[in-house]
């Protein structure tokens, strides 16, 4: 397989000072130098950049570059860890500039890896994907009870909620946690996905799930879509 190429933001010029260039930082987000990625986001912030352009112009083009290529299985976790480690350096300074310019999340996803699990790597790639791609995420972290998930997507009116499983061993508590939210009657409330190495398309129809991604660029994008369909709302 050919090795995607990375895309410019067409029109950046006109959205940056002039003689500003974005290469180094979409060069340093690909190759996960998070210390320049820090510092060449607080030099945009200083000269006064629309922190939207930020993320859209400067993060987004070399974070994507490589999500394409772990898509592709070009490259693995490791290398994905560590672009996103470049990325989260450049999100911590303009997430609270969009929070304050009130730009509205795309959703608010609840993530978490099922009891008795302890794993984590698969589930933190997609927090931080689904953070890029605009979502308001809250990640429960690992050996998570169902009544933590009810709880956390009760408090915060979640929209979407992922269970990840790692081992076949914790597996079926993704079908058990989607059972107590059907028994506590907030199954309609939420749209529920699944991930992990032992899920399957075959597995969401069997547990119930709404959907399931092979890897982490599919579960964004899924849940991009999903968010959009109607579901009952939270009173």
């Amino acid at each position: 397989m050919s090795d995607p190429v990375r895309v410019t933001p067409e029109g950046w010029e006109g959205r940056a000072p002039d003689g500003w260039e974005w290469v180094t930082l979409w060069d340093a987000v690909e190759t996960g130098d998070h210390i320049y990625a820090d510092e060449r986001v607080q030099q945009a912030i200083d000269a006064d950049i629309d922190p939207r352009n930020i993320l859209d112009d400067g993060l987004f083009p070399g974070f994507n570059l490589q999500a394409e290529r772990f898509s592709a299985q070009i490259i693995f976790i490791p290398e994905m860890l560590i672009t996103a480690r470049a990325m989260k350096a450049g999100l911590a300074l303009i997430r609270p500039l969009l929070a304050a310019m009130a730009v509205k999340p795309a959703g608010t996803f609840v993530m978490g890896t099922v009891l008795g699990d302890m794993h984590d790597i698969g589930q933190s790639i997609v927090t931080i994907m689904l953070e890029n791609a605009g979502f308001n995420v809250i990640n429960l972290g690992t050996d998570v009870h169902p009544d933590k998930f009810i709880e956390t997507a009760i408090e915060e009116k979640a929209d979407l909620v992922g269970f990840s499983a790692l081992l076949s061993t914790t597996v079926y508590y993704q079908k058990v946690t989607i059972e107590e939210f059907q028994k506590a009657g907030h199954r309609d409330k939420v749209h529920i996905l699944i991930g992990g190495a032992p899920t399957t398309p075959a597995w969401v129809e069997e547990c119930g799930a709404d959907g399931w991604g092979k890897d982490a660029v599919e579960a964004v994008n899924l849940a991009l879509k999903l968010v959009k369909e109607p579901r009952e709302a939270w009173a």
